[in-house]
């Protein structure tokens, strides 16, 4: 019997810290998705703000 209960024991601590592995690389993934978001979101203005220059010039 103790010996049932120490191999459950066992299971149950890998589900757990094979959870908290799962939620951990979820986390590194969301974070790696919002750096590329804000990335692209800066070139994106970067290029209007080029853009917007330009033609403010091409006016004068």
């Amino acid at each position: 019997m103790t010996s049932l209960v120490h191999e459950l024991s066992e299971t149950e601590l890998d589900r757990v810290c094979g959870g908290e592995l799962d939620m951990i690389s979820l986390q590194s993934m969301m974070t790696q998705r919002h750096m590329a978001v804000q990335l692209t979101t800066t070139m994106l203005r970067a290029m209007n703000d080029t853009t917007s220059t330009i033609i403010r010039n091409i006016g004068k």
